[in-house]
């Protein structure tokens, strides 16, 4: 294998390792839930944006800093998602917090 080769193979390796570590960003969305599926919540915000964010086993649900079931999550309660994805399009929950509901103004 000739020199530039080895060195091609070398760099092609270490961008395809560092990849997963800067693949994902940090996303917080605040809405009701307007669909609860079982591996997926639907949240619209109150400026009107809905998003589709995925559930799975290491999704925590809590309410009042305390873990509650999965069951807990229905259509019009209000609750903050911290997610994490490439995009808006593609969220994976990691911890949904049922919340009061914000006062009307």
């Amino acid at each position: 294998m000739t020199r530039r080769s080895l060195l091609a193979a070398i760099v092609m390796s270490a961008v395809l390792a560092a990849r997963p570590v800067i693949a994902h960003d940090d996303y917080r969305v605040v809405g009701t839930i307007t669909k609860v599926q079982p591996k997926k919540l639907e949240v619209k915000t109150k400026e009107g944006k809905s998003f589709s964010i995925a559930l799975d086993a290491a999704t925590l649900v809590s309410r009042d800093k305390k873990k509650v079931a999965l069951s807990e999550l229905k259509a019009g309660t209000s609750v903050v998602v911290d997610a994490r994805g490439d995009s808006e399009q593609d969220l994976v929950a990691l911890e949904v917090r049922i919340v009061e509901a914000p006062a009307k103004s």
